[in-house]
């Protein structure tokens, strides 16, 4: 008759260290830094894109736009969310970035100006992951003209940056193929609401840095009418993000008794949508892990979608009819003492079943 001896505080210790590991995840961190504009060596003036590090401009004239300014220097100028183009608000936190796409006019702004926001990533790209950018735009009040040519590329070398405004105002366009553009035929007009611009692409290995801004030359950008009197074509940026894509994870199929639960998801807490059907259930339907306690044996699928890569997994859990607390069926083979206990639990286990009867 074999005999098995523990402690509950042993068993309860390993338990807690065996799920801590199971439970680690990798977190989809921004490879973009200060994404949101919110930090500055000191506060941007006039064109200074330099002074929102580690971020820079190349052609000397890009803006970035603080709630410090106002503070220091009443409404107007540089200001949020009162400024020299009208009036926005960031997407989020007190500062965002502007860049001028294309010149429509004459005077000292001439054909082919260009601006472009520039920054070294954290990392270096992973080669051959999926990664998701994306940013957020808006079309100034008083523009008279908008584009749908914007875009981020990634590259491995940098470019000099400009710290004072080039005359005449004009740099070439870059001569660089964006991995992530908007939509072609998709004019930027609202100058109220951001409006996401996103896209996957999986990783060379060699992006170190980012750039945005207008990849194409006059020829190749479409302008449009619209109200306004400003002849250059300027879009405020904010939440500019470029995270790693992880695909949609259930845990793998388990059991538990009927009345029981237990979590079903695997997913990292990255920006991304979820949805878990069926619903029966479940704790929640859009989170990444909820908790499942099905009344009957159910497989659960999870979608994600994450910037524009949808994923899906399946979990099975099968209920038993059976909870641990019913013991009848095991009275005749299994004796566990003292019941209840503190300490130690004996679990006696008999190869006949006519030793406790």
């Amino acid at each position: 008759m074999p005999r098995f001896f523990c402690t509950f505080s042993y068993v309860k210790n390993i338990l807690i260290y065996i799920y801590s590991l199971l439970s680690i995840v990798t977190i989809g961190q921004n490879q973009v830094p200060n994404g949101s504009f919110e930090n500055y060596v000191a506060c941007p003036t006039a064109a200074a894109f330099y002074q929102v590090t580690p971020w820079c401009g190349l052609a000397g004239g890009e803006e970035a736009y603080n709630v410090c300014f106002s503070i220091l220097y009443g409404g107007g100028g540089f200001g949020v969310p009162d400024n020299t183009t009208g009036f926005q608000y960031p997407r989020t936190g007190n500062g965002f970035g502007s860049v001028a796409l294309k010149a429509v006019g004459s005077g000292t702004i001439t054909a082919e100006r260009r601006e472009y926001l520039h920054v070294p990533l954290i990392n270096n790209l992973q080669a051959g992951k999926l990664y998701c950018a994306t940013m957020f735009v808006n079309l100034i009040n008083d523009g008279k003209y908008t584009t749908d040519r914007i875009g981020m590329a990634l590259t491995s070398n940098s470019y000099a940056c400009n710290q004072a405004m080039p005359s005449p105002q004009s740099i070439t366009p870059l001569p660089i193929v964006p991995q992530v553009a908007n939509t072609l035929g998709n004019f930027i007009t609202d100058t109220l609401n951001w409006i996401e611009v996103s896209g996957t692409f999986t990783a060379t290995g060699t992006e170190a840095y980012l750039t945005i801004g207008n990849f194409y030359d006059d020829a190749n950008t479409s302008n449009i009418v619209r109200s306004g009197t400003r002849t250059f074509i300027y879009f405020f940026i904010d939440d500019v993000s470029i995270e790693e894509v992880f695909p949609a994870k259930a845990k793998n199929d388990t059991l538990i008794y009927q009345g029981d639960s237990t979590i079903i998801g695997n997913n990292t807490s990255e920006a991304a949508m979820f949805s878990w059907q069926p619903t029966a259930g479940l704790s929640c339907t859009n989170c990444p892990n909820p908790k499942a306690s099905p009344s009957v044996t159910t497989t659960y699928t999870v979608t994600k979608t994450q910037c524009k890569a949808v994923t899906s997994d399946v979990i099975t859990v099968t209920v038993s009819p059976t909870g641990i607390e019913d013991l009848s069926y095991l009275s005749n083979v299994v004796r566990v003492s003292p019941n209840p206990t503190h300490d130690i639990l004996n679990v006696d286990i008999s190869t006949s079943p006519d030793s406790y009867r």
